[in-house]
This record gives C-alpha cells, structure tokens and sequence, in this order.
C-alpha cells in the first residue's frame, strides 16, 4: 500500500524567506503576501497529514485482519469492528480539520487574476499566472479528495456492517469490498495529483519570486519518511464455499 506514504512533507506549502523592499502595495507585493498568506495558514496541515497517515497505516492492517478472519466466520470480527468504526470516525475528524485550513487557506489567495493583470512587468505576468494556477488546481484537486476520502469510509462502514450481520450474503461482502476498494484507488489517484500541483506552486512561486527580483532563500527540501512497511492493500474476493 505504497500510496499511502504521499501524506507526508511533500503535499505542503513551503513558506519562503523574502526581502522586500518599502515598496508600498504594489502588484507584486500583493501576489507575494497572499501566497504567503497562503503557506502560513497552512502551517498545521504537514501534522495532520502525517497523523492520518498514521491512522490509515493502522487502520489497514484491522481491515486485513477483519476480512481474512470475517471470510471464515463473522463472529470472529466484532470487537475488531467495533474498534475500527472509532478510528473512522477519528480519520474523518482529522480530514475535516485539514479542510478547514485549507478553505482558509484559498480565502487568502482570493481572486488574483485582476492582481496579475495589472503588473507593469510583462515578464511578470505568465510566471505569476502559472503559480496561481497551480495553486488553484492543488485545492480543487483537494476538493475531490475530501469527497473520495469520504466515499472511502462510507464504503469501508458499510462493508463492516455486513461482516457483523450474520444474514449477509457472500455476494454483497465480495461486491463490498471490490466497492472500497476502487475508493481507496481513487483516493490514492487525488493524493498524488494533490502532491504534484504543491511541488508546482512551490517551485513556479519560487521562480516567480527570483524573476521579480526578490531576494529568495530557499528552505532546505524536507525530508521523507521512507522507514514504513506498507502493507498490502489488495484483497481478493472472499472464496466462495458454496453458500450464497
């Protein structure tokens, strides 16, 4: 389950040393304090994402535990259940939460088109356009996420009161699982296009940056955590035994 590393240092804005001179409100500036806005309402999100992170990680291996001992029989799962349906709940709050700074977060940029047009510097214009941009796609992207992630669960609860209810087919249990399963694909698809669109507003905010003549100190690139084990993610249909 690889992708579930993409939460990490690489899906958040980087806040970036400016010298700027005493040049009033003008254009540049405006761009410059609204992107950096931006990345300082967004200084919590890097934690929360790695909390997720930590609860997906442990999350998974429940839900492999669930559906290897609920195929054999359900009775075996509840208490795993019941325990799995509060870390749910605990992911979503925590998805909920990131939500929140990041609609704060798109509230600082605003609308920057009228801004980027009125630059003097022609030069100017398609670098700061093309951050903006970058920026935009990177929260509407997120959008989507918010609402596959929330599919996720739902898909992932619904499987786990069919494991708990002894009347549920082996049909409708094998048709749950194949439905959260694309969901966390899904899911996986949104992280890394989430991730991409963050490395191109901070490399295209830096270039822009450097091409208005501000002085620019780059942070040092963030570490990655690559010390997990993932666990596998895919699990095949529940064999048929003969009952339906």
């Amino acid at each position: 389950m690889a992708g579930l590393r993409i939460w990490g240092a690489a899906a958040a804005l980087l806040s970036i040393a400016v010298a700027v001179s005493g040049c009033g409100a003008s254009p540049t500036t405006q761009i410059f304090d609204r992107f950096e806005k931006a990345s300082s309402t967004e200084v919590n999100v890097p934690a929360a994402m790695s909390s997720l992170k930590t609860l997906e990680d442990k999350d998974e291996k429940q839900y492999i535990s669930i559906i290897n001992q609920g195929k054999q029989d359900n009775r075996n799962v509840q208490t795993l259940i019941d325990n799995t349906n509060q870390a749910l709940a605990e992911r979503k709050q925590v998805l909920e939460q990131m939500k929140a700074q990041l609609d704060e977060a798109r509230e600082q940029i605003g609308e920057m088109d009228g801004i980027i047009a009125n630059l003097k510097e022609e030069e100017l214009k398609k670098p700061a356009e093309d951050a903006y941009q970058a920026y935009v796609k990177r929260y509407d992207t997120f959008k989507s996420l918010f609402e596959s992630y929330e599919k996720w669960i739902q898909h992932e609860q619904s499987l786990y009161d069919q494991l708990k209810s002894e009347d549920t087919k082996l049909k409708s249990i094998n048709k749950a699982v194949a439905e959260r399963n694309e969901a966390y694909r899904q899911v996986e698809e949104l992280k890394k296009q989430f991730n991409d669109y963050t490395t191109q507003f901070n490399t295209l905010k830096s270039d822009f940056y450097e091409k208005a003549g501000l002085q620019v100190k780059k942070p040092a690139p963030p570490k990655e955590d690559n010390d997990s084990v993932d666990p596998e993610l895919e699990i095949p249909p529940i064999e048929n035994d003969g009952s339906e």
